[in-house]
Formats: structure tokens, sequence, C-alpha cells
């Protein structure tokens, strides 16, 4: 496959992805949904970036390594209780990581 043939399949990749994902937008704004559905809405992009976030953490196989990833799990835990409490983002990701690293380097 030469160079413009891959070229032109991302771009078509590309534009298929933005279709599929502009196109329910577009013949169904949230303004026409009923108000439940709204609602989910609202809690749609928390719950998918927490989905990203809890696959990172646990990775594929997280059992046997759990001693491992220990300090990550704890430094999750601090930042969701501290995410919870203070609903920001820049206080609970910076503890969080304090403790992952404080963790890790013990």
């Amino acid at each position: 496959m030469n160079a413009l043939a891959i070229v032109a399949t991302l771009v078509a990749a590309g534009a298929v992805s933005w279709l599929l994902r502009v196109i329910p937008i577009t013949l169904l704004p949230a303004a026409r949904l009923p108000a439940p559905a709204r609602r989910l809405l609202d809690h749609a992009a928390p719950a998918a970036i927490a989905a990203m976030v809890g696959a990172g953490i646990a990775g594929g196989n997280a059992l046997p390594e759990l001693a491992a990833r220990l300090p990550v799990l704890l430094g999750a835990l601090v930042a969701g209780v501290i995410a919870w409490r203070r609903r920001g983002l820049v206080l609970p990701v910076v503890a969080g990581l304090a403790v992952a690293g404080a963790l890790t380097a013990l």
C-alpha cells in the first residue's frame, strides 16, 4: 500500500468517525430530548472519564499485580474522596499524585 492510499484511508476513517458523532447531535439536539434523557447526558462525560481512568488503573490483569498497583489505587481513592468533597480538579489530582508518589517511593 502506498503512502497516498494510507493517508486517504486515515482521512476517510476520520471523516466516518466524525460523521457518526455529529449526525446524532444534528438530527436530535439535546433541547428536543426528554428531561430524563438530558439529565443522563449531564453525567456522560464524567462517566466516560471514570471508565478510562478505572481501566487505566486496573489494567488488563490487575489481581496478580495488586501489590504493585496499590500506591496508584490508594492515590486514586484519595483523589476521589477529595474530588467528591471539594468539587474541584486541581487539588484532587495533586493529592492523588502525591499519595501515589509517596507510597511508590517507600
